[in-house]
C-alpha cells in the first residue's frame, strides 16, 4: 500500500495535497472558503466531496509550507484536476485547430503529431482564497501543477486544459494558456491549453 504523501507535492514555499477524506471536505475552512466566485464556492463546499467518490475528480489544497510543516490545514487556493484529452482530426489541423495544429508539427516528432488525440489534465475548478488573491497565489498554483505533472506523471500527460470563464482570460493568458481555437472566441467560457513541454522550473 503505498503512502498518502507520495501524492503530495511540496516546494520551499508552498504544498498542494489532495483532500482524500469526508471530514476535510466537511471541514468548517472548506465551509468558509470564499473565492468570490458563488459557483467556484458551491462547488468546493458542496460538490467536490461528490466528485471524489465518484472517482471524477481529486480536489487539492494549496497551502503554505510553513503551515504544512506545522500541521496546520490552512488553504489559500484549492483546485479540482481531471483527467482530459485533446482531439484533433487532419482536417481540424488544417481548420478550427490550425494553430493548435502548428504547435504540434514544432513540439512533437513525425509520426506521433498524427495522433488524434493528446493526453490532458484539465483544470475542473480553481479559486483563490479572497484574501489572497492579488499576491500570485494563483500563478504559484499553477506553476506547482506544471511541475508536478512533469516531475511526477505517471501515465502520461502533455497538456493541460481549462474552460475558463471570460474574466479569467488575463490570468491563464498571463501564464502562458493559449486557446484551442477561435469558435468560442465570444462565449463566455474558451477551451485554454498549455504544453508541458514549454515549462523550466
Amino acid at each position: 500500500m503505498h503512502s498518502k504523501k507520495r501524492n503530495e507535492f511540496h516546494n520551499g514555499n508552498f504544498s498542494l495535497i489532495p483532500i482524500t477524506d469526508e471530514k476535510t471536505f466537511k471541514s468548517e475552512e472548506i465551509a468558509g472558503f470564499d473565492c468570490g466566485k458563488d459557483d467556484l464556492n458551491e462547488f468546493f463546499q458542496v460538490d467536490a466531496y461528490a466528485h471524489h467518490e465518484q472517482l471524477l475528480a481529486v480536489t487539492y489544497y494549496f497551502q503554505p509550507k510553513e503551515a504544512t510543516d506545522r500541521e496546520i490545514f490552512y488553504p489559500v487556493a484549492l483546485v479540482s484536476l481531471l483527467n482530459d484529452r485533446i482531439e484533433i482530426t487532419r482536417e481540424e489541423r488544417q481548420g478550427i485547430k490550425k494553430k493548435f495544429g502548428k504547435s504540434l508539427k514544432k513540439g512533437i516528432p513525425y509520426p506521433k503529431r498524427n495522433y488524434t488525440s493528446f493526453p490532458a489534465v484539465k483544470i475542473g475548478r480553481l479559486g483563490v482564497s479572497k484574501q489572497f488573491q492579488g499576491q500570485d497565489i494563483g500563478t504559484s498554483l499553477l506553476n506547482m501543477i506544471k511541475n508536478l505533472f512533469l516531475t511526477h506523471n505517471r501515465t502520461g500527460c502533455r497538456y493541460l486544459t481549462v474552460d475558463a470563464y471570460r474574466e479569467a482570460l488575463p490570468f491563464y493568458d498571463k501564464n502562458e494558456f493559449e486557446p484551442l481555437w477561435e469558435k468560442d472566441k465570444e462565449d463566455q467560457q474558451r477551451i485554454l491549453y498549455y504544453d508541458l513541454k514549454r515549462f523550466s522550473f
